[in-house]
């Protein structure tokens, strides 16, 4: 099977590049910047990459793929919650999808955040008004090795004493391992009854961000026991705001934080899957 990925830049569509390809998949990737991408990936690329800045599209015809079966679209723009960062993601979508038709190719994977939920409504009207063979995926929050989340939870770890809230550190949602999300990717294509449908998809634990965290300083970093201290959300807010507002990774892991959480994996009725455990997910790399 041929497969077409969009969105390098994004942490699932980076990692595919390099996880997605098999003895029945031959992968293929399009990025704006291909020598930027590749000196930003610390494993091995197993795609052939083409160059494509999709604000303005493939003009020149120069992506031909022969027999190309089906496509990953992975989200371009931090959130879809947003009309400038809306309307920069229906343009790049509206083109790929051009690029597609241009290679008899209709089968379209849309792959964002369980957040972006709320604000599916003109992606879903672009896709059906160039009548797409579309599935979208909602995901919960993906993890891995130069994950976000990893990187906060490592920054995290380097504190005597930390500082959290019951919102915060309460929160509940089903972290994916990389390995699996990819796995699982792939599976969907082989079901009739995802087609046209919306897919919201989590892993295979409940559990909250702070009881994550404790488990990675647990096995990865291999550190005891931290000293941490709950404080009402109203305090945690006045100490960090102003530095939230000027960390995009504090940022993004605010929208985890706030807008992930549980998710009843109703497709498994269709697509029986067994995912890892947190603990496997995390001694996993």
């Amino acid at each position: 099977m041929n497969i077409l990925i969009n969105g390098l830049n994004n942490y699932v569509g980076r990692r595919c590049a390099s996880l997605m390809a098999d003895e029945d998949f031959q992968v293929f990737a399009i990025t704006r910047n291909k020598k930027l991408f590749q000196e930003r990936m610390s494993e091995p690329l197993h795609a052939q990459v083409f160059e494509v800045d999709l604000l303005k599209g493939d003009k020149k015809g120069e992506v031909r793929i022969s027999n190309l079966d089906a496509s990953f679209y992975f989200t371009q723009v931090p959130t879809l919650d947003d009309l400038v960062n809306l309307r920069v993601e229906l343009l790049c979508l509206r083109n790929f999808i051009h690029m597609l038709k241009g290679m008899d190719c209709n089968r379209l994977i849309y792959v964002t955040r369980l957040a972006d939920k709320r604000c599916l409504e003109p992606i879903l009207d672009l896709l059906k008004e160039c009548q797409m063979d579309y599935t979208v995926v909602l995901k919960n929050v993906v993890i891995g090795k130069d994950s976000v989340l990893y990187s906060i939870y490592q920054r995290m770890s380097g504190k005597s004493v930390l500082f959290y809230s019951k919102r915060y550190g309460g929160s509940l949602f089903r972290p994916i391992g990389i390995y699996d999300f990819v796995r699982w990717l792939k599976a969907i294509l082989k079901v009739p009854a995802f087609h046209y449908g919306v897919l919201e998809v989590g892993g295979g634990e409940l559990m909250s961000v702070l009881d994550l965290y404790s488990l990675y300083r647990k096995l990865k970093l291999k550190l005891k026991a931290q000293r941490m201290i709950c404080l009402p959300h109203w305090l945690l807010r006045v100490m960090y705001m102003s530095k939230m507002h000027d960390d995009t990774e504090m940022a993004e892991f605010r929208k985890i934080i706030h807008m992930n959480r549980a998710v009843d994996n109703a497709w498994s009725v269709s697509l029986p899957f067994t995912f890892s455990t947190t603990k496997e997910i995390l001694l996993a790399e």
